[in-house]
């Protein structure tokens, strides 16, 4: 008798150890799954890891945690989640697609609209690089970008004096892209470098109006910290031209649909402006005056550029910004968005040339 309560006991510890062995095995491979999908984003900033930490740990979260540093990552914990479990994709072919290669081929190819079916056995051919992977900047688009702007007016134009710098264009997210390149991208001509050379062009050559774009890289690892990266960049310039009457942080949104982040003016499409301020600038009062009078001045001459903002038209409010986005540095500080990376940077670059007059009228009448 005392030998069948021994054996119980065995077997029911056996039981109770491939239980463990069984979920140990389960919680790797969903580990591995997750880090699969993390790297598959190219965002910046982690933060899924840091919502992950602030759970485990929430005296991080109270005293360290700083919201406003990942406004634009969509890449969240919940999201690294779903994926990870394969709920994102659900449907026959999608579930058993994303675990066999084969039947992704199938589930590829039977997806294609209409279209006479490839080979299942394609994946055997070489690989062929396509054109349309291959992010360019089209002669329609360079057309469309020297053409003058229906925004312009030529009576804001005064005579450019190069010594005399009015105006600071960077950028602490410096690697934000646009939907032709990806959120995150290095390509110049896709990221919000390439609004700023537009923006900076137009103020110079269409405004006489001395612009200095500074390309300095600001959101390297960790990307949180990026905002503290860029002050002495500013600072710098600061002290060089005490009379800047604009420092403008020149970024892109995230997450919002295209359609809430895009309109139509004089036939072209744009992507709509937010400026995003921090109510904990010793500067707020003198910086509202400005931003109140560009947004004052859009709505007047192209209702709609301005976007929906969480405080009202143009509008996005914190009470406390990282390192107040720079904003306590100076009253001329200001921090614009240009659309989502749903945009186009395209679309961006002709919402430059909007802005540009909103600016010129603001500042030279």
């Amino acid at each position: 008798m005392q030998w069948v309560n021994g054996n119980k006991k065995a077997k029911k510890k056996k039981h109770i150890s491939i239980g463990y062995i069984i979920l140990l095995v389960l919680m790797i491979i969903f580990a591995i799954r997750a880090v699969k999908v993390v790297n598959s984003y190219s965002e910046r900033g982690g933060l899924a890891y840091v919502q992950l930490l602030n759970y485990s740990m929430p005296v991080v979260e109270t005293q360290i945690y700083d919201s406003t540093a990942y406004r634009e990552n969509k890449v969240s914990l919940k999201r690294v989640i779903v994926e990870a479990l394969g709920l994102n994709n659900i449907s026959t072919y999608g579930i058993v697609g994303s675990e066999v290669s084969f039947f992704k081929e199938i589930s590829n190819h039977t997806g294609d609209s209409g279209a006479k079916a490839k080979s299942t056995f394609s994946f055997f051919e070489p690989y062929v690089m396509k054109e349309e992977s291959i992010a360019r900047v089209t002669e329609e688009e360079k057309a469309e970008l020297e053409k003058t702007s229906e925004a312009y007016n030529p009576s804001l134009k005064k005579t450019l004096d190069a010594s005399n710098v009015e105006i600071l264009i960077y950028h602490t997210h410096t690697h934000e892209g646009y939907a032709e390149a990806g959120s995150d991208t290095e390509q110049e001509d896709f990221s919000v470098v390439g609004v700023g050379d537009v923006l900076a062009q137009e103020l110079q050559e269409g405004y006489g109006i001395s612009v200095i774009h500074d390309k300095t890289i600001h959101d390297t690892s960790p990307y949180d910290q990026s905002y503290y990266r860029s002050e002495p960049t500013v600072q710098s310039y600061i002290n060089q031209f005490p009379n800047l009457k604009l420092i403008i942080d020149l970024h892109r949104n995230s997450g919002p649909s295209k359609e809430v982040t895009t309109t139509v003016i004089n036939d072209q499409s744009l992507a709509r402006l937010l400026f995003v301020t921090s109510k904990n600038s010793p500067n707020y009062s003198q910086m509202m005056e400005a931003v109140n009078g560009m947004i004052s001045i859009s709505e007047e001459l192209f209702p709609g550029l301005m976007g929906e903002g969480k405080d009202g038209t143009g509008l996005y409010e914190y009470n406390h910004g990282s390192n107040t986005f720079n904003q306590k540095l100076s009253p001329a500080c200001v921090l614009t968005e240009f659309g989502t990376d749903l945009n186009t940077a395209q679309e961006a670059k002709l919402s430059a040339k909007y802005l540009a007059r909103v600016i010129a009228e603001y500042l030279n009448k």
